[in-house]
């Protein structure tokens, strides 16, 4: 299968001939491991490996979440962090949610997150797949080199970002140290931190890096989302799903 069926053209555009080489590589070993582990996200219409790069045109991101890797189960993972394609909402998701509603008061029902993304939201997990068979580290160590790509080229494209950034594992990303920071700013990219939005305490009592980092439900990361947007001169995310 071509790199281009895989992720958006805008995507292969900006990668030179060695990166395209360590999507298809990956891609290749993902797809020789498939014989023997069942893999998620399976490739469909509406989900994939890639899928995140495939809706998400790279001269459109505008806003990037990380998040930790696919939901373990078929009916849920399809490529985007945190999005599910249908049925009960997940506990991180609902605490999202109504975050949502107090920042912005738009309430939400569906899971389902292609809207986001559609409008410029990479949704972008730290591990492209997840399979019982592998452990969370071992699938970070693969998966590195092809998101430090895709990092990379966002922090250098010269267009206007926020970055958000939900528990230790993201905020630990080397690209985005605290150091970094205001280097960044003077380039419209903007790092927005807190814990992750999960019900095991973190969401509404962890506080991280010694108080450096807020805990989820008081740092109103979707208003001040727009309101660094819209002081960019870009167009505010519409939070409905």
């Amino acid at each position: 299968m071509e790199l281009v069926e895989l992720i958006d053209k805008s995507w292969v555009n900006i990668l030179n001939n060695e990166e395209k080489e360590c999507f298809i590589n990956a891609i290749d070993i993902v797809n020789e491991k498939r014989k023997t582990q069942d893999i998620l996200p399976y490739e469909g219409k509406n989900s994939g490996v890639f899928y995140a790069l495939k809706i998400t045109p790279f001269d459109k991101v505008k806003v990037l979440i990380i998040g930790q890797d696919p939901y373990p189960n078929k009916e849920d993972a399809h490529g985007l962090a945190f999005s599910k394609l249908s049925g009960k909402i997940p506990a991180s998701l609902k605490n999202i949610f109504e975050k949502i509603k107090e920042d912005t008061g738009v309430v939400n029902y569906s899971g389902n997150l292609t809207a986001w993304a559609e409008q410029g939201v990479l949704l972008l997990n730290r591990a492209l797949t997840f399979s019982k068979e592998e452990t969370l580290a071992a699938r970070n160590r693969f998966w590195l080199p092809v998101i430090n790509i895709i990092l990379n080229k966002l922090l250098t494209r010269n267009k206007p970002l926020v970055i958000i950034l939900w528990g230790n594992p993201a905020n630990d990303i080397e690209q985005f140290s605290f150091e970094k920071e205001e280097e960044y700013k003077k380039h419209n990219i903007f790092i927005l931190r807190s814990s992750h939005p999960s019900n095991m305490g973190n969401a509404k009592n962890s506080e991280l890096k010694d108080g450096k980092i807020k805990a989820f439900t008081s740092v109103p990361n979707f208003f001040n989302t727009n309101e660094l947007l819209k002081s960019c001169g870009e167009k505010e995310i519409n939070w409905q799903t």
